[in-house]
């Protein structure tokens, strides 16, 4: 899996993301569709140091690659894309 922590837009914004944007790092606009949900899990982090908890999805796409994504309060991030 490579690691690209970008922002990330998620279709509906609430419960099971069926669509997802986001842009490249050539600055290309991207878009998936998801197919299943392979795995969810919350990650407190670091408390201690202040980390805020994270909700993990680990989607598989409708072209067949596997996304791992991040919500962190309101805002989305993808940070790692196998193909």
């Amino acid at each position: 899996m490579r690691r690209l922590m970008v922002p990330l837009e998620v279709l509906p914004s609430q419960g099971t993301p069926r669509a997802l944007r986001w842009v490249d790092s050539t600055g290309r606009a991207q878009h998936a569709g998801v197919a299943r949900v392979l795995d969810d899990w919350d990650y407190a982090g670091r408390w201690w140091e202040g980390e805020v908890r994270r909700h993990y999805l680990l989607l598989e796409t409708d072209a067949g690659a596997t996304l791992e994504v991040y919500r962190e309060g309101d805002a989305w991030c993808l940070s790692r894309l196998a193909d």
